[in-house]
């Protein structure tokens, strides 16, 4: 609170001086003449009627009559011989053209040539001028002392703000990753404070993500692993050559097994690490599709149709990752479908959609958000022709949550579920691929 409140003073300390030190004295300058001018319509007929009384009197008189005024005024009146009289530069020729100057800069005493001597009329210090030195000092002072308070209180929601922001910083560094900073949203920081709450947030995210991939991991691996491990241990027990070559066979399918589940860990790790932006580009989405489809080989039965319009259809989009999106809604459709998967592509309300259904048992209503949460399965017993281990979908909607869309889904007319990516595909997309949903 102290180095605040201090850093802060002495900076605007600093910058008042600047101004009283570099500015004042131009301005004292410019007004020097007119604060003169002023002193001289005051004082002119003063000096008229006594140069008028001294020269009618000789010189050795002018002491006593000099006497006689002062007892009457509040300031002193003397004489003072020519070559003794100091004045600034700027008034020498004013004053020898016989007008009334200041003897300093500070216009305390005004002097005045005595025409036919060799002597000169001062009249002063005036009495209002005299410690004008010292109400200028208290003057200063008074600036100060104001200025300190709004320093102050200012400096002291700033420390109260930074005292929070540090609590939390601590806090989260000590592994607390739900600590947040707390400052009012006008508060200076409050910038700074949404930052920190949003880092802190996406932190906690992926730390979360982090262990689930982790749990989730040692679960799917145990099973296979345990397969595994009893296979060799038949295999060592097996009577004859086709009873071992059946136990190589299911351990090469779990082997296998494990494989789909570490591609499929390092594909999500990839979304976790992954802070590069996507790279819409504006592309026929019908031409696109068309190939991305070919692509895709049918499987056990099921037939892969494409619906769509023959004229060519533009949108903006990252052909990428929007092709990794939909080859894992296809490839999810494949493995649930009973005969038949269907893409089609909707242009509506300048939004872009692309739907994939298929003939296969639906998803319940219940499960329709959840089905999207890393490692989410609706059966866990869920054969090898399924496959998955709940992690296609999950980078589905993260890639369509970058292009400022959703991933929805619904019953389908062909009796199955319906995947329905929605994103505005009229206009370039600039996201950061989030880092948890």
């Amino acid at each position: 609170m102290k180095r605040i409140f201090f850093t802060i003073y002495v900076l605007i300390t600093c910058s008042v001086l600047f101004i009283a030190l570099g500015v004042v004295p131009i301005v004292d300058h410019l007004m020097q003449g007119i604060e003169l001018e002023e002193e001289r319509s005051e004082f002119r007929g003063i000096f008229s009627l006594i140069i008028g009384d001294l020269t009618s009197m000789p010189e050795s008189a002018w002491q006593g009559y000099l006497d006689g005024l002062n007892r009457s005024f509040d300031y002193p009146i003397t004489v003072e011989r020519n070559k003794t009289v100091r004045l600034p530069e700027a008034y020498h020729q004013a004053y020898a053209e016989g007008r009334i100057v200041s003897s300093s800069t500070q216009v305390e005493v005004l002097v005045q040539k005595i025409p036919g001597s060799d002597y000169s009329l001062c009249i002063g210090p005036l009495p209002e001028l005299k410690n004008i030195e010292i109400i200028q000092f208290l003057m200063v002072v008074m600036v100060f002392v104001v200025l300190a308070i709004p320093v102050f209180v200012w400096s002291l929601f700033l420390w109260r703000d930074l005292s929070r922001m540090e609590e939390a910083a601590r806090a989260f560094g000590r592994g607390d990753f739900t600590s947040r900073a707390r400052a009012s949203r006008f508060s200076s920081l409050a910038d700074l404070k949404l930052t920190f709450n949003g880092m802190a947030e996406r932190i906690e995210k992926l730390i979360a993500s982090h262990k689930e991939l982790t749990n989730a991991v040692s679960h799917e691996l145990r099973t296979p692993l345990s397969r595994i491990r009893f296979g060799m241990e038949m295999v060592k027990t097996g009577k004859t050559q086709g009873e071992q070559e059946r136990y190589f066979q299911g351990i090469e399918r779990d082997v296998g097994e494990i494989e789909t589940l570490v591609e499929e860990m390092l594909s999500y790790a990839r979304f976790d690490r992954d802070t590069g932006q996507v790279e819409p580009e504006a592309h026929d989405m019908i031409a696109w599709l068309r190939y991305l489809v070919a692509c895709e080989e049918a499987t056990d039965g099921v037939r892969l149709e494409l619906t769509a319009p023959e004229e060519p259809l533009e949108f903006w989009f990252d052909p990428q990752y929007m092709a990794w999106a939909v080859r894992n809604l296809i490839r999810n459709a494949m493995g649930h479908a009973a005969s038949r998967v269907r893409v089609s592509v909707v242009n509506n309300d300048r939004m872009v959609r692309i739907l994939v259904d298929d003939d296969g048992p639906g998803i319940p209503e219940v499960n329709r958000v959840r089905i999207f949460e890393p490692f989410a399965r609706l059966d866990n017993s869920r054969n090898r022709k399924s496959g998955g281990y709940g992690l296609g979908l999950s980078i589905v909607k993260r890639i369509v949550v970058a292009h400022k869309g959703t991933v929805t889904v619904d019953d389908s007319p062909m009796g199955g579920a319906r995947f329905t990516l929605s994103w505005p595909g009229n206009r370039p997309v600039e996201s950061r691929l989030v880092q948890s949903l």
